[in-house]
């Protein structure tokens, strides 16, 4: 038996107080007083038990299994058969009390099975991550797994090379657990020959221009020639055979670096003989310091409102940072880089008049964490097909910058009705990158709705042959409810009938009284059916001054139709081939029609409100260049400022015109008009034009001249280790630093990581690496002021998964787990060892079981009897009557008189022969002072026979009591009454 809280036994102690306390004393009933002190002493030792909390021990006969089946990328397609196949020949051996469950691991542990008694094991299909080995990581699922009370079991099925964790310390967690861990080794086919890099070690940073070695180390098992090769940027910068002899060979590569960039350089080894081809490649990044580059996106070809060619507004912008020393390369949006490793070459990018349409959400999002992450530099140059005009509403884009996309002053815009017709077609139902097109669409909506007013209206008809549940026409502000009913819309069939959508539409809008009224219709380049009738429905809306805009998603004959139809409509016409551009597409609808996002008119900028305005780097920059006074705009992009955006010139609206802030450790600025001859003309025959965008550009370029940072980073047990080496100018220690890092991994996740000063201007932080790839890594350094000294942008490869880094199995780890569990070593080959998994060599697992309830249920039950014996005095008699009356009515059911009305009989009997007697002794009966009482029956009563031994009182005389009253009930009565008043001496006497 075991006890949950033991200290309560120490109330045992009382019992011999107890027993002192209520002993009985001498008397007749001792025995009584026994019983109920035994009960009592009885149901206080159940209650004490029970507040110990008693359980009680039993071993169990039942066995259950967890087998920890590897899956990491040391084990090929051969061990992980060959493992499959030994559990299920294992499984043949389940006993009727036995379980088994499953964990498959790798870099993580997944139950493949949770625990049961089925025999049947199903095909293994989980896929943790291979990139790992952590065995301690599956020892601990595994312990989660067991039910309390059997004996338990771990099976590992491992090569035993761990890459990561502590094995050691699991299992001597499983071992204090009364848990053994069998083992069964995965063998591996020996390498007859393998050659693999080890290790690639680049600069972290040189200078343009300059000479620098990448370190190359190599492992062969034999001499053999091998091609080496460096290529940066997909060009071969170095291609040389070399030798390789049976151990770790070491190569100095000489390289000059190019042009300022963020450069990678990839290492081949490509050995005469191999057997793994997966570990002949590593990388490494090198920053080139160099003049600050910029990387400037603008369409080449420009379009009016009407479709006329415009002038590249972004020529004279890009000579003139040219003109001030910065490197700028060009491109356009749909070349714009869309992964962090190419956009971390540039030191800023300035986006010129670019719709959101034409970056996807991909490059939007890389622009954001090369901002917010990687310390980068954004500067947007506005235009009509920029900011809310350009559907930057709701990007990351408008993340980024210092400004929003809705002007807060509602009372600038005139009140729309807005109705859009979505196309519901069964070709809305193809998904784009997991989503199906219908719901863009529908986000789309939803971005109208949320742009805007509380006094504008909105209709949304989802149409094929037919609308289907129209919404609307309702007020914006019953956003919640409208957005709730647009995102239900779904694909239907057929193609879009046209007319039918643009008559709902017309219908929708018809009662309308607000001053804009609007369509947008939305129908496939393909299937856009009942066109009859159509170009007259939109000369009537136009006549009633309701504009069609249309936007065609997909290619097809339709294409060139619904282009005309917008033209007619007097709207404008969207072509898109994603249904990804939809949000965007739509948004840049509404701002148009709203128009009071587009202002254009001659204007002079002016100072921000802002007090700290005078004090931004940017107008100092300007001061500084001689610019006192600028020339007049003709126009301007609509937006509001952020809260802690540094609004550094304003338009005579009040609304931005030049803003900054930082953004994460990077920074951007916005500029609401443009930089060409539309509405810059004066500024782009300005003198002072080139100065002021270099000042504007260069503000968002991070300085970093104040402090030197070498970061390194170094794998180990699949661990990276990041080591900081922190000087100064003069190459001074800077010590007691305050050095922190973002780590942006591949799949564009992002994490922080402080570090530890180890030495002189040595930090170290550490961080684990989950993916293959490109690491990115910013790291900083503030002094305890907080005064930001240092900052570095570094770049690191995965190259390879660590598994592959091995050539070996580690045999001998795997029979020290067995040793210090006390399990056993099986072989995965031996058919006949797979049976005896379920053996049972080790006694089963002991379990308690709770027994207090039982034991308090107990004592409630004795504690009536204990009352029971202290109260109630049973005779013999009661017991014969009892008897009696249970069982007697038994036998003679026949009988016409009860035991009591007997008793009763012979009373009266009794009393009439004392009554016979007295009449025919007359006199003599006076004399005698003693009745004899010994001739009456009085066996059966208790009452009567209290009379042997009486003496009879002499008669009362007096005339109040007559001698005839003197019966034997009322001497009976007389004399009770005299034993209660304590009288009967007196009257005797």
């Amino acid at each position: 038996m075991r006890f949950a809280t033991p200290l309560a036994l120490i109330l045992l102690l009382l019992f011999p107080y107890i027993i002192w306390l209520g002993r009985p004393e001498k008397g007749t009933a001792r025995w009584r007083d026994w019983a109920s002190l035994i009960l009592r002493l009885l149901i206080i030792l159940l209650l004490i038990l029970g507040l110990a909390g008693a359980q009680l021990v039993s071993a169990s006969d039942e066995l259950a299994i967890v087998f920890l089946v590897d899956a990491s990328d040391s084990i090929n397609r051969e061990q992980a058969q060959q493992a499959e196949s030994f559990i299920q020949q294992a499984m043949e051996g389940l006993g009727p009390n036995d379980k088994a469950a499953m964990v498959v691991f790798g870099a993580n542990a997944l139950v493949e099975r949770p625990m049961s008694a089925l025999a049947d094991l199903a095909p293994i299909t989980s896929i943790p991550e291979r990139l790992h080995t952590d065995i301690g990581e599956a020892i601990r699922l595994g312990l989660a797994l067991f039910p309390a009370g059997s004996a338990r079991r771990l099976v590992l099925l491992s090569d035993g090379v761990t890459t990561q964790g502590n094995v050691l310390e699991a299992v001597r967690l499983a071992t204090a657990g009364d848990i053994s861990i069998d083992v069964i080794p995965l063998p591996r086919d020996s390498l007859a020959v393998e050659a693999f890099l080890i290790e690639v070690d680049a600069p972290s940073r040189v200078g343009e221009g300059e000479t620098f070695n990448i370190n190359v180390s190599a492992e062969s098992t034999e001499n053999m020639p091998a091609e080496l090769q460096v290529l940066a940027a997909d060009l071969v910068v170095y291609d040389q055979t070399v030798q390789l002899r049976p151990g770790i060979n070491s190569f100095a590569i000489p390289l000059r670096a190019g042009s300022p960039e963020f450069a990678r350089y990839v290492v081949q080894l490509t050995p005469l003989k191999d057997s793994i081809y997966q570990n002949n490649q590593l990388a490494a990044f090198t920053d080139i310091i160099g003049a600050p580059s910029v990387l400037l996106v603008a369409n080449e070809d420009q379009l009016d409102d009407r479709g006329n060619h415009l002038p590249d507004e972004s020529i004279q912008l890009q000579l003139a940072l040219e003109a001030t020393g910065l490197n700028v390369e060009r491109t356009t949006p749909t070349a714009l880089p869309s992964n962090l490793e190419d956009l971390t070459s540039y030191d800023s990018v300035v986006l010129v008049n670019v719709n959101a349409k034409e970056l996807s959400q991909r490059k939007m999002n890389a622009l954001q964490h090369y901002v917010r992450d990687l310390a980068g530099g954004l500067v947007v140059v506005g235009g009509p097909e920029s900011y809310g005009m350009g559907g930057y509403f709701l990007t990351p884009l408008e993340v980024i910058l210092p400004v929003e996309m809705q002007i807060k002053d509602q009372e600038r815009f005139p009140s729309v009705s807005i109705a859009i017709v979505i196309d519901r077609s069964g070709s809305m139902a193809i998904q784009e990158g997991g989503v199906t097109k219908i719901q863009l669409a529908a986000e789309g909506a939803v971005r109208v709705v949320e742009l805007l007013n509380d006094l504008d209206e909105i209709a949304v008809i989802p149409v094929d042959t037919e609308p289907d549940q129209p919404i609307g026409p309702a007020p914006a502000t019953n956003r919640s409810e409208i957005i709730a009913r647009i995102r239900k819309i779904g694909a239907g069939g057929g193609g879009i009938f046209v007319r039918t959508g643009l008559e709902a539409a017309a219908k929708a809008l018809a009662e309308s009284s607000n001053d804009v009224k609007h369509i947008i219709l939305l129908a496939d380049g393909a299937d856009s059916e009942q066109k009859e009738g159509v170009p007259e429905l939109i000369e009537a809306l136009s006549a009633e001054g309701i504009s069609l805009s249309t936007v065609s998603i997909g290619e097809g004959p339709d294409v060139r139709w619904l282009q005309e139809m917008a033209e007619l409509g007097g709207g404008r016409f969207h072509f898109t081939d994603r249904a990804a551009n939809l949000p965007q597409i739509f948004t840049q609808e509404t701002t148009s029609i709203q128009r009071s996002y587009l202002v254009e008119e001659r204007f002079f900028p002016s100072l921000g409100d802002s007090p700290f305005a005078r004090q931004h780097a940017i107008f100092q920059a300007m001061a500084n260049s001689g610019i006192t006074r600028v020339p007049p705009l003709m126009g301007y992009v609509g937006t509001s400022p952020k809260d802690t955006a540094q609004i550094i010139l304003s338009t005579h609206l009040g609304d931005p015109l030049l803003a900054a802030w930082e953004h994460g450790l990077g920074r951007s600025v916005a500029w609401t008009s443009d930089s060409s001859s539309r509405w810059a003309t004066d500024w782009v025959q300005w003198p002072g034009f080139a100065s002021f965008w270099s000042n504007v550009v260069r503000w968002s370029i991070r300085d970093e001249r104040q402090g030197q940072i070498d970061a390194n980073v170094i794998l180990s047990d699949g661990e990276a280790r990041i080591v900081v080496d922190a000087r100064n100018d003069s190459g001074g220690y800077l010590n007691e630093l305050t050095i922190e890092a973002t780590v942006v991994s591949p799949d564009g996740e992002s994490d922080n990581i402080s570090f530890q000063q180890i030495g002189p201007g040595l930090y170290e932080g550490r961080f684990i690496p989950h993916d293959e790839g490109a690491y990115f890594l910013r790291i900083t350094g503030t002094t305890r002021e907080g005064e930001a000294i240092a900052g570095q942008t570094i770049g690191w490869v995965l190259g390879y998964s660590p598994e592959y880094g091995t050539l070996k199995t580690n045999p001998q780890l795997l029979s020290q787990i067995a040793e210090i569990s006390g399990g056993r070593t099986f072989d995965v080959t031996a058919v006949e060892e797979a049976g005896a998994v379920f053996e049972r060599y080790r006694p089963g697992t002991k379990t308690s079981q709770p027994i207090w309830p039982w034991l308090v249920g107990l004592a409630i039950i004795l504690l009536p009897l204990d009352i029971a014996v202290r109260r109630l005095a049973i005779t013999n008699r009661d017991a014969r009557r009892a008897w009696e009356v249970t069982f007697g009515r038994l036998r003679w059911k026949s009988r016409p008189v009860s035991g009591r009305s007997e008793q009763v009989a012979r009373l009266f009997q009794a009393k009439s022969r004392a009554a016979s007697s007295r009449d025919i002794e007359g006199d003599s009966i006076k004399g005698s002072s003693v009745i004899d009482v010994s001739t009456q029956d009085m066996s059966d009563t208790g009452t009567m026979g209290e009379l042997k031994g009486l003496e009879t009182p002499a008669k009362p005389e007096g005339p109040d009591v007559p001698q005839d009253d003197q019966s034997l009930a009322s001497h009976l009565l007389r004399k009770k009454r005299q034993r209660q008043t304590g009288t009967g001496k007196e009257d005797e006497t």
